[in-house]
C-alpha cells in the first residue's frame, strides 16, 4: 500500500520562541485524537526552534530546511549532518528551489548534500523543477531528466529507494500559479522513466515522489490524488497546523479509500 507523505517546510517564519511554541500547541491540539496508518506528516522548522519541535505528535517527524554536507570544520553560518543528526532531525529538504535561486545552489552541491543525508542515516527529500521560461522554451523534459540523473548518480539501489523526490515547479513556489494536472503528472512520468533506466522497476517504485507549489489541502486532487503523487510539500499552508492536519487527514482517507478497490 503507498504510504504517503505531508512535509511543512517552515521557512523563515516565527520569530521568536514564543510563536514557535503557540504553533506547536496548536498543532497537538489538532492532531491529538488523529492516527495515521498510511501518511507520515515532518516538519521543518527554522533551526534555532528546533529543540522546540522534539516532542511532536506520534504522527509527525522533525525535519531541517538545509544541511551543509562536511560533517564539521570552518565553515562559518552553515550547519552539519551530524548536527542535524544528533539533534533528532529524522528529514532533511535539500535543492529547495529558493536555495538555488538565493544562494546559488547548483544539482552537484545538492549531490553532495543528498550523499551526506543518507551517510548519517536520515532521509532526503530532494527538491527539483524547473523554471517558467525553462518550460516555455520547451525544456522542461531535459532539466528534470538532467536533474535526476546528476542527483541519483553514484547511488546504490538501497540508497536511491530511501530517497524522497518533491517536483516543485520553480514558477509556482509562492504564487497562486498552479500547474495543470497532466503537466504534474507527465513530470511524474518523467521522474519515473528516468528512474527506472537508471535502476529498476522495484527500486523505482520504492522511490516516493510528492508535489510542491502552493498546496492548499482543497487542491489536494488536483496535484496529488489524480497525478499519482505519493504526497506534498507545504510552505506557505503548512504555517497553519490544522491545513497541515487536514492534509494528513485528507491523504489518510485518500489511502484508506484506494485499499477498498
Amino acid at each position: 500500500m503507498t504510504r504517503f507523505y505531508v512535509v511543512g517546510n517552515l521557512k523563515m517564519n516565527m520569530l521568536s520562541r514564543e510563536e514557535a511554541s503557540q504553533y506547536l500547541t496548536v498543532l497537538r491540539r489538532e492532531s491529538s485524537s488523529k492516527r495515521y496508518a498510511y501518511v507520515t506528516g515532518i516538519i521543518a522548522p527554522s533551526f534555532l526552534y528546533s529543540a522546540q519541535f522534539d516532542d511532536l505528535p506520534k504522527s509527525i517527524k522533525k525535519g531541517a530546511q538545509n544541511m551543509f554536507p562536511e560533517k564539521s570544520g570552518s565553515y562559518t553560518g552553515e550547519i552539519s549532518p551530524l548536527m542535524l543528526k544528533n539533534d533528532g532531525v529524522e528529514y532533511v529538504i535539500i535543492g529547495h528551489s529558493e536555495r538555488r535561486l538565493y544562494a546559488g545552489e547548483t544539482d552537484e552541491l545538492i549531490h553532495e548534500k543528498l550523499l551526506s543525508v543518507l551517510k548519517y542515516y536520515m532521509i532526503p527529500i530532494v527538491c527539483i523543477g524547473e523554471t517558467r521560461a525553462q518550460r516555455e522554451a520547451g525544456k522542461a523534459e531535459q532539466i528534470i531528466t538532467g536533474q535526476i540523473r546528476t542527483l541519483f548518480s553514484d547511488l546504490s539501489k538501497l540508497q536511491a529507494e530511501k530517497v524522497i523526490i518533491a517536483y516543485e515547479p520553480r514558477w509556482a513556489i509562492g504564487t497562486d500559479i498552479l500547474p495543470t494536472t497532466s503537466e504534474i503528472a507527465e513530470v511524474r512520468m518523467i521522474v519515473r522513466q528516468v528512474l527506472t533506466e537508471m535502476f529498476d522497476t522495484a527500486t523505482e517504485e520504492r522511490i516516493a515522489v510528492l508535489y510542491g507549489g502552493s498546496v492548499k489541502s482543497s487542491l489536494l486532487p488536483q496535484v496529488a490524488f489524480e497525478t499519482g503523487m505519493e504526497g506534498v510539500l507545504v510552505g506557505r499552508e503548512s504555517l497553519f497546523p490544522y491545513e497541515l492536519v487536514k492534509m494528513m487527514n485528507l491523504f489518510e482517507e485518500e489511502a484508506i479509500r484506494r485499499s477498498k478497490i
